[in-house]
């Protein structure tokens, strides 16, 4: 049985709280229990969330989807997903929706706040890491330490064996884009996927 999606389209703000809302609750237990990720696409790339919502408008997709497509001719095979409090894990199909309705500045994340992220996103990385091949995290500080604690923490689980496909740091575009490029296309190399860079 699916989970209903809270349908209100209101912005939400705050902090903490919202990990609690219907809305984000109800996001997390379609993404644990309904979601079925695309293994069509082998590249998986984790991104940070943005004050531009929906992220897919954001300057820093824009640069992103440029360089994945018209550099290195890769953004049909990949799939992104934004890490986000409270939503943890918004694959890009579901950018256009109502999860993306929210102002949570990371700044007003307490402790408590942050173990819930760890946690939730521990418990959705198998499903989602097990679907592709190749996955690349370009975070910053704040996201990357979130990402690395629950990739952590899911590695320690029974499940740990789904967790053997390549995972990748590159640096967020904004700080070094001719570095993340290049990451991205000796990791895809090394791994024999023919990439069409120009």
């Amino acid at each position: 049985m699916g989970f209903v999606m809270d349908s209100g389209d209101e912005l939400l703000i705050g902090g903490d709280e919202l990990f609690f809302t219907e809305r984000f609750i109800a996001h997390y237990n379609f993404m644990l229990e309904d979601y079925v990720p695309n293994y069509d696409k082998p590249i998986a790339f984790f991104l940070s969330c943005s004050k531009h919502k929906p992220y897919n408008r954001s300057p820093y997709r824009r640069v992103l989807n440029a360089m994945l497509e018209k550099k290195i001719g890769i953004r049909d095979l990949s799939q992104f997903y934004t890490i986000s409090e409270p939503a943890i894990v918004v694959p890009e199909e579901l950018d256009e929706t109502n999860i993306t309705r929210y102002d949570f500045p990371p700044d007003l994340m307490q402790a408590e706040g942050r173990e819930i992220f760890v946690n939730r996103l521990a418990n959705l990385l198998p499903k989602l890491l097990a679907a592709h091949k190749i996955l690349f995290y370009i975070l910053p500080r704040h996201h990357r330490g979130i990402f690395e604690e629950a990739l952590a923490k899911a590695r320690t689980e029974p499940n740990a064996t789904l967790l053997t496909r390549k995972i990748v740091y590159a640096p967020p575009l904004t700080y070094n884009l001719p570095k993340a490029r290049k990451i991205i296309e000796e990791t895809l190399l090394e791994n024999s996927f023919k990439i069409e860079s120009r």
